[in-house]
Parts: structure tokens; sequence; C-alpha cells
């Protein structure tokens, strides 16, 4: 069985030293997921994280418990959880684009839509990550 966990917070890091934060988590996320056969993919605007994790349960619940406790983040919501009936981000343990103002902008947009839309707006979100992660790195 294949579950997911889905959600957007808002950051808690300090503007000047963002990107180097973000670059310490999704070094350790990167590790810490491919040890527990997680895959996914993660988006910041420097305002707002949203992340996508999928993998079995009790991974994905081990990394749900860790993520709610980050301080690093606040006012988390789950926009999807459950079962999975495939990987969507088969290769990535966690794929992550990178800074840009340009893409922070869409990035908002679709958050929101995703907050707002419910299933709709969540199935619009993964696709964009998904899209991220392959031409991001193609």
């Amino acid at each position: 069985m294949l579950a997911r966990w889905s959600y957007i917070s808002t950051s808690r890091l300090d503007a000047i030293q963002a990107e180097e934060r973000i670059q310490e988590i999704v070094h350790v996320s990167i590790h810490r997921n491919r040890s527990l056969n997680v895959t996914g993919s993660l988006l910041f605007t420097g305002r707002r994280f949203a992340q996508y994790l999928e993998g079995a349960p009790a991974a994905i619940e081990e990394l749900k418990v860790s993520i709610l406790r980050d301080k690093r983040h606040e006012d988390i919501k789950t926009i999807a959880s459950g079962d999975v009936p495939h990987r969507h981000f088969v290769i990535w343990s966690l794929a992550y684009a990178g800074p840009s103002h340009f893409v922070a902008d869409i990035i908002e947009r679709s958050l929101n839509d995703a907050l707002e839309m419910g299933d709709e707006g969540h199935a619009a979100l993964i696709q964009m990550m998904s899209e991220f992660s392959v031409r991001g790195h193609g």
C-alpha cells in the first residue's frame, strides 16, 4: 500500500538565511527520504512551503510527525492525505527546483488554489510539482 501527505505551510525562516537553510533541509531530506523509500517534491516561495510525500504509510507518518514539530514553519495545512494508487515522483526522494521570484508568484497562485479548490486545486499543484521535477533537472 502507498500513502501520501501533502501540505502547505508558512515559513518562519529569516529571509537573509532562507536559501542556505532550504539547502540544508533539502540535503537532509533527500537522505532521510531515500532511507525510508519515500519520494516527493518541495516548493518554497520565500514565504510558503508546499510539500508532497509518498511512500509506505508508516514512513509517511514518521515524516509527518517530524515535519509538524519543525519550528522553521507554521500554519501547516494538510491539503491531501491517504492512499494513492501510484507514485508521482518515482525517481525523486525530494525534487526541489530552487528559488525564483517569477516562479514564486506562479507557485503562490497554485498554493492558494490548492487551499481553496480542494482536490482539483491539489491535482493541479501536484502536476506543477511533477513538471518542475522533470523539466528543472532534465
